[in-house]
């Protein structure tokens, strides 16, 4: 806890120290009691400024995840441990790493009875997504004149983790995946309602008596259901590149960020739509995994996206194995990376032949180095040998970028 002189506090402690020196020279009793009772009076007033911020603590609420771009509400609650009842408390809850370039928001209470909790809240809107810490709480009070004004740290730190904001677009399922056969349609297990029965399994809590599969429970003597697959009409794979030059840009317009908004988007899309994605960044020599589809795998999914961290250069002599051992063969894959080299050409042909097919998102780094550019409206599309690439600039319309990728890339492979 530390304090602040205001100018009225220099200037009475400036009048004080006059006062004192003049009564030590003329010793006059009258000079005497004026000075002692300024003193007096500015100890008291100190006093009463630090008491002021004492004998209360501060608990945060708020969600454990929000979402990039998306407002969410703090909840404050101060609580007054100590009599007598506190008026015009005010605080500021620091949240830097949350919403760069605004440290923090300033809350008031009112009034703070005694043994009594009050509370307060403000909105925030993260801009970008990651794992953030909020705090700590200063809590700002003084003496009724303010005269001096007193600051006091309650360490109070909550963590919260954001998700980046998924890209809608228009979903256009692969043709390729129409001309297969049924039975060469990648399954999936999924707890709805389906056509296609695969077995039966232990009864879990919740679901509907309908699928409860009466024979087998009464010889087992326990509840049974039936367990559905689902047929999945299309199998797409996104695998992004995390290296340095991905980052290139503001900590919320880079290109990774982009990448991982419309990978998102594709997790999301699996909730309405009958597709199964995979995704697998590769991040030197490190990388994160998942696959499947439905409202439980696009959480898990975008946990994961909010947690991606680090960077490294791109191994192909090692990592190929990873994309061939992550990411089905009979999908269609896109791949988020910050450049086309020629070097990396040759690996996304040879790519090429091992998938369904295969659609290269890149970016113009340069766009991102200005701020505040307005770009043409993209992707800039390209052949290359057996795959497609799209060319993304800074502030293009993201949700038209993946809507293209994806239907260009099944009119492409319907005509092979």
């Amino acid at each position: 806890m530390f304090s602040k002189l205001t100018i009225n506090s220099v200037v009475f402690l400036l009048l004080t120290a006059f006062t004192v020196a003049v009564a030590i020279y003329f010793r006059n009793p009258l000079l005497v009691y004026t000075a002692v009772f300024m003193v007096v009076t500015n100890a008291v007033l100190f006093i009463w400024a630090q008491y002021s911020v004492r004998g209360m603590s501060v608990v945060r609420r708020h969600p454990s995840s929000g979402m990039a771009t998306h407002s969410l509400t703090v909840e404050l609650d101060l609580t007054n441990h100590k009599p007598p009842d506190r008026y015009g408390t005010l605080g500021f809850d620091l949240h830097r790493e949350l919403t760069p370039g605004q440290d923090y928001t300033p809350t008031a209470f009112l009034v703070a009875p005694a043994g009594i909790t009050v509370s307060a809240e403000y909105q925030v809107t993260p801009p970008r997504r990651g794992q953030f810490k909020l705090g700590p709480f200063y809590l700002y009070g003084g003496d009724p004149f303010g005269f001096y004004k007193c600051w006091r740290k309650v360490e109070e730190v909550t963590e919260i983790t954001i998700v980046p904001n998924p890209v809608a677009f228009s979903f256009t399922r692969p043709a390729s995946a129409s001309l297969l056969k049924q039975d060469e349609l990648e399954t999936v297990a999924v707890a709805g309602d389906s056509t296609e029965f695969m077995g039966v399994r232990e009864y879990m809590e919740g679901e509907s008596l309908r699928r409860i599969h009466w024979p087998t429970t009464a010889r087992l003597g326990k509840l049974i259901s039936r367990q559905y697959e689902l047929n999945v009409a299309a199998s797409i794979s996104a695998l992004v590149m995390v290296d340095e030059q991905m980052r290139l840009g503001s900590i919320v317009e880079n290109p990774l960020e982009y990448s991982l908004r419309m990978v998102a988007g594709l997790g999301h899309a699996t909730c309405v739509e009958r597709y199964h994605l995979s995704y697998l960044a590769l991040k030197g020599t490190d990388y994160d995994t998942l696959a499947g589809s439905g409202h439980s795998f696009y959480q898990e999914l975008s946990l994961y996206l909010a947690r991606l961290a680090g960077a490294g250069p791109i191994a192909w002599s090692s990592q190929a194995k990873l994309i061939l051992n992550y990411l089905p063969a009979n999908s269609c894959l896109i791949v988020f990376c910050a450049e086309l080299s020629e070097a990396t050409k040759q690996h996304f042909t040879r790519l090429a032949a091992r998938f369904r097919s295969l659609a290269v998102v890149t970016f113009d780094r340069k766009s991102f180095e200005v701020e505040r550019r307005i770009s043409a409206p993209g992707p800039r599309m390209s052949f290359g040998e057996g795959y497609l690439s799209f060319e993304v600039q800074y502030g293009d319309d993201l949700s038209r970028v993946l809507g293209q990728v994806l239907a260009r890339t099944s009119m492409i492979r319907s005509q092979v």
